[in-house]
């Protein structure tokens, strides 16, 4: 997996996220105004990806250890 930062044609910078097969998981969805900003918004989502919940649209949240076979059914 990859986080890479970019200037756009408008001259803001931007984030996207791949996966380890070269898929685009996520992008920034807005443009930052110097590459510093851009940087800090990325490694703001390295430290909070690992802490954040799966929830469904109705606001349920998923059991994750369940998933990885450490507890019980997420449902």
């Amino acid at each position: 997996m990859r986080i890479e930062v970019y200037q756009d044609r408008a001259g803001e910078w931007r984030w996207t996220f791949y996966a380890t097969n070269g898929r685009k998981i996520a992008d920034s969805g807005e443009g930052y105004a110097t590459e510093y900003n851009v940087v800090r918004a990325a490694r703001r989502l390295k430290e909070l990806a690992p802490a954040a919940p799966i929830k469904r649209r109705d606001g349920t949240v998923l059991n994750e250890s369940a998933r990885a076979g450490m507890g019980s059914d997420p449902f």
